[in-house]
């Protein structure tokens, strides 16, 4: 695990809720703190849908492609949120995920990582490949972390 501090705040929330950057993540849950707290369970629930509507993702989360307009409209406006949290998941073809949480309180972000293993091992160069990706990722979309 490792923790990043963005600095360009307003570039990368731009990003995150008007570009492309993480719409290919899935989102675990999400908590937007205005006037009220909101928590979005990521979970998506397969029975709202008609049957041709149905995704073909086959993941059980909701991409943040899907997610990102209705987040949008919760916090444009004049005033900046006072807790912005996104937990993003990634499922890694070997079975395990990776995740990366971002977390805007108190006029600072953060990005934490995290990686869970399918089995227990001793090994961490998935959590280090893991990390370095996240690094890099991040850099191609102009974050210096």
């Amino acid at each position: 695990m490792i923790v990043l501090k963005v600095e360009n705040i307003k570039d990368f929330m731009a990003q995150l809720v008007t570009g492309e950057m993480f719409d290919k993540f899935h989102v675990a849950e999400c908590e937007v703190t205005t006037f009220v707290t909101i928590r979005i369970d990521g979970r998506r629930n397969d029975g709202w849908f008609d049957t041709d509507e149905k995704p073909v993702d086959t993941g059980r989360q909701v991409l943040w492609k899907q997610l990102r307009p209705v987040v949008f409209e919760l916090i444009r406006g004049k005033k900046t949120p006072e807790v912005f949290k996104v937990d993003f998941c990634h499922y890694l073809g070997n079975g395990d995920a990776g995740s990366l949480r971002m977390q805007y309180e108190k006029g600072e972000l953060f990005l934490y990582t995290g990686y869970m293993q399918k089995e227990f091992s001793m090994d961490k160069a998935g959590q280090q490949t893991w990390d370095d990706n996240c690094r890099n990722f991040l850099r191609e979309y102009g974050e210096e972390i």
